[in-house]
């Protein structure tokens, strides 16, 4: 299984977390052990069960160093097959089906499988765990291990068998209610990670609507001047008509009104001085790096709604003009767009290719989503224009998406109807020299 840089990155730090676990428990098995010897006085700590503990906690060092070397996904098996061995010795060693409490150390590697991967690796947990206690617990019973135990007493077979399908069950149910809170926990962290995205667009949204507000606002304030401007001169020249009192009042409210207009542009100044956006660093880009960035910006979201990528990229395309920021933000936007367009489980195909002549590229990007009437094709890219519930959106991300293409000498078009996915068609100069 394949995995991005963000989801490598958040897997390699949940492992090292993990770690930090493992050891704990394993210190808290040690004392737990060495306290049940002083009080009880029974010989559970032998040496195989102290190797057993100690390489158990030793082998943090080496997990450590391989994360970074090899595929994560399949590395956590390994780690977690080799932990459920090390679990079934130790209980081997402290009595076998005699030693329930060590048991709970099959759900601490159920809980981590959930918390860390998905529901195959809860499987697989669940069912190695029940396998090996299994076997440990009949070969023993059979004696095809040699029994260890410390009391004068062996178990009939239905009273093992029963504690053994108890053990077992609970494993299941404990895997299940693992693999259901994981998800939950996922989709959270998934609503966190598109409230974080959609406030980050609400924002830039804001900005550019300040921006054109605030710029039509002063334009009528310049009219309100040069009218209060000429209305304070006539009041000023006819001062001396014989109206004295009632022109000072009306020069008064003249002079006030002008003073109202100075602040309101002030302030308005300031606010498109806020909204005004960074100068662009327009640089020669790598189209291919901006969407994969914009992808690993993304993962989070896709992953959790169970959105695939397939990405179909052109070799020896020619690099574009544009701020890599921005660029960035319109392909998020468009992927943002996409998920929120998949009803359940589907595919983003984003490809692309070199335009006539090498002269610039094209990025496709489609869906599998439900679509969008024909009648509302047009007004794709409209400021607050949206097809979706209020909680999702504004209706300025593709608004700003145009606007950004735009501006960097660009085209953006859209293809698509209802229930048949949607397709964005950009298009984007190459840099010059």
């Amino acid at each position: 299984m394949k995995m991005d840089l963000s989801s490598q990155q958040e897997l390699i730090k949940k492992y090292q977390w993990a770690g930090k676990v493992r050891l704990i428990c394993f210190t808290i098995l040690f004392l737990f052990l060495l306290a049940m010897k002083a009080v009880g006085g029974y010989t559970y700590l032998n040496s195989a069960v102290l190797s057993l503990i100690f390489i158990e906690a030793l082998l943090n060092r080496p997990y450590s160093l391989f994360l970074r070397k090899v595929d994560l996904y399949r590395f956590q098996f390994y780690q977690m097959f080799t932990d459920i061995i090390a679990i079934s010795w130790l209980i081997y060693y402290l009595g076998g089906i005699e030693a329930p409490v060590v048991n709970l150390s099959y759900y601490v590697v159920i809980l981590w499988a959930g918390v860390v991967s998905d529901d195959l690796a809860v499987f697989f947990a669940v069912v190695a765990s029940a396998v090996l206690f299994s076997a440990v617990v009949v070969m023993a019973h059979f004696g095809i291990l040699p029994r260890v135990t410390y009391f004068d007493y062996k178990m009939p077979m239905p009273q093992m068998l029963s504690l053994l399908l108890g053990n077992i069950s609970f494993l299941f149910a404990f895997g299940y209610f693992s693999a259901r809170s994981s998800k939950i926990a996922r989709l959270l962290e998934r609503k966190k990670g598109e409230e974080h995205l959609r406030h980050t667009h609400k924002f830039l949204a804001a900005g550019t609507l300040i921006g054109a507000i605030a710029h039509d606002i002063v334009n009528y304030l310049i009219t309100v001047r040069a009218i209060a401007s000429v209305l304070i001169e006539k009041a000023q020249s006819a001062a001396g008509t014989g109206q004295g009192q009632e022109q000072e009042k009306m020069l008064e409210g003249l002079k006030r009104i002008e003073t109202a207009e100075k602040k309101s542009s002030e302030l308005l100044a300031k606010l498109m001085q806020f909204s005004q956006k960074p100068k662009e660093k327009i640089l020669p880009l790598d189209i291919h790096k901006v969407i994969d960035d914009a992808l690993e910006l993304t993962a989070p979201m896709m992953k959790m709604a169970d959105v695939a990528v397939e990405r179909v990229y052109s070799a020896g395309l020619a690099p574009i003009a544009a701020d890599k920021d921005e660029l960035q933000e319109v392909f998020v936007a468009l992927i943002l767009n996409s998920v929120d367009a998949i009803v359940k489980k589907g595919v983003i195909g984003i490809r692309t290719s070199a335009l006539a002549g090498n002269s610039g590229v094209e990025v496709l990007f489609s869906d599998t989503g439900s679509g969008i009437s024909r009648e509302n094709l047009e007004k794709i890219g409209e400021p607050f224009f949206t097809t979706k519930t209020p909680d999702k959106g504004v209706g300025m991300g593709l608004a700003i998406a145009y606007e950004v293409i735009a501006r960097h000498k660009g085209s953006i078009a859209v293809q698509g109807s209802s229930g048949r996915g949607t397709t964005f068609v950009i298009h984007l100069p190459a840099a010059l020299g």
